[in-house]
């Protein structure tokens, strides 16, 4: 598997020379099988650029594939998908699985996005490309080569519904953890189980225990180092930055914490997502 970040800041943009090493759209990670399966995770505004970026392929002709899986409908994770020039072309197959929300489906909840109040697109019928809505449960599906696994990890009651998801492929497996607070212990075991052994743990991590912040629910630092090292992951990646979080911030916050491993005797590997970067599962 290969993996591009095409957006790895939380909550809102963030433009400014302070983030650019970072970046400052908000979440969207593509993923490619071994046979040029496309599979993104996401589709905030990192998803517009990297739309583009596909016209050159099959997109541009009108017969690229791709299936989008949605951590959740909060604007941050939803507002890049109608606006690139690869949804509006006929003969394009997108796929869009995702969870409902207190306001209907994932379907209904595109297309109230998309009212004349809130954008040029006028609702889903406008868009060219074929799309199908499927509502995400734990049934686990493949994608081609790529088995797809999804892992609810809301608390009973929220508005919105988050969903976690691990995609394998033969003996490589990569997880995408957004806002999983391990105050709940039962999600928080049930997220071990799901992560166990990943080679690559993508996790969403704002904020630190140490700061004072409105977090929504949102995972701190700690919780993803938490459960890197009770899953035995190889490698863990912090994304969804703060939005206030500069690029230098971001590199004292890596050390400090790269040095809190290697006192704890842990080979677990830590970075941060950075736009644009390119990996190999």
């Amino acid at each position: 598997m290969k993996l591009r970040f095409n957006g790895v800041r939380g909550f809102v943009p963030t433009p400014g020379v302070e983030y650019l090493r970072y970046g400052g759209n908000t979440p969207c990670t593509a993923v490619w099988g071994a046979n040029d399966e496309l599979v993104i995770l996401d589709a905030g505004t990192g998803f517009c650029l990297f739309a583009d970026t596909l016209l050159s392929g099959s997109f541009g002709r009108g017969q690229g594939e791709m299936v989008l899986l949605i951590s959740s409908t909060h604007w941050d994770h939803i507002l890049g998908l109608p606006f690139p020039a690869v949804v509006h072309l006929p003969g394009n197959r997108l796929t869009v699985y995702g969870p409902s929300s207190t306001r209907g489906s994932l379907e209904m909840v595109y297309n109230g996005m998309l009212s004349p109040a809130y954008s040029p697109v006028y609702g889903l019928a406008n868009i060219g490309a074929t799309h199908t809505f499927r509502e995400i449960s734990p049934e686990p599906f493949t994608v081609g080569n790529l088995a797809i696994h999804a892992l609810p990890v809301t608390i009973n009651g929220a508005s919105a519904a988050i969903w976690a998801y691990r995609i394998e492929e033969e003996a490589r497996s990569l997880v995408y953890m957004t806002h999983v607070r391990s105050a709940d212990e039962t999600i928080f075991q049930q997220a071990v189980a799901f992560t166990r052994n990943a080679d690559l743990l993508i996790h969403s991590a704002p904020y630190t225990l140490a700061e004072d912040v409105q977090d929504y629910g949102h995972s701190r630092v700690e919780d993803a180092l938490e459960l890197a090292v009770q899953a035995s992951v190889h490698q863990l990646i912090l994304f969804h930055h703060a939005p206030n979080r500069t690029d230098d911030q971001l590199d004292a916050l890596l050390n400090h914490y790269r040095d809190d491993l290697a006192q704890r005797g842990t080979s677990l590997r830590l970075s941060a997502a950075c736009e644009g970067v390119v990996l190999e599962v």
